[in-house]
């Protein structure tokens, strides 16, 4: 029946993506244009918006991946396939989009910026961690030391690796 009445219908792009116009001639010679927009495809479904991805940058400079996991199940929020979130989901959208992880307080260094510091190995920084020779925080087992050195200490550990024989100071002309 429809297709006595229709004369032909004409496809055009929109000035979207995904988005179509149906140009249709009716036999009396009228016109009509309706936009259609097509579904998503399965990747274009399952990414999370921008706005999304941006909360969860703001969660990661305070919370870690356990905590975030937490606090979006309490809020009742599901994932894009609508599953309750896990820490490997929330560390797939951290390693997604290059989100990093909880800043360390001020003041403070981590294992490679004091390993940087003195010219040492992380070795010899978890060393001197382990014998309460430098003073460090843990916020949960697994997560990064904050290392606090004050001037005594960084006097002291810089007279430590120049007169140790088992550190040897890199040499000047070294290169890595």
């Amino acid at each position: 029946m429809l297709r006595l009445l229709i004369r032909d219908i004409t496809v055009a792009k929109g000035p979207e993506p995904k988005l179509l116009r149906l140009q249709i001639r009716w036999q009396g010679g009228a016109t009509e244009t309706i936009e259609v927009r097509q579904r998503p495809n399965r990747p274009e479904a399952v990414r999370y918006p921008d706005e999304f991805v941006a909360k969860i940058r703001a969660l990661a400079e305070l919370h870690d991946d356990h905590e975030i996991v937490a606090q979006l199940k309490s809020n009742g929020q599901t994932s894009s396939t609508g599953r309750p979130f896990t820490v490997s989901m929330i560390r797939w959208i951290r390693y997604k989009h290059r989100i990093t992880g909880p800043s360390l307080p001020a003041g403070t260094l981590n294992v490679s910026q004091v390993c940087e510091r003195f010219g040492v190995s992380l070795w010899v920084v978890h060393y001197w961690i382990e014998r309460g020779i430098v003073s460090a925080l843990q916020r949960k087992p697994n997560a990064p030391y904050a290392i606090t050195i004050d001037d005594y200490v960084d006097r002291r550990l810089r007279k430590w690796v120049a007169t140790s024989s088992h550190l040897d100071p890199p040499s000047p002309t070294q290169t890595v």
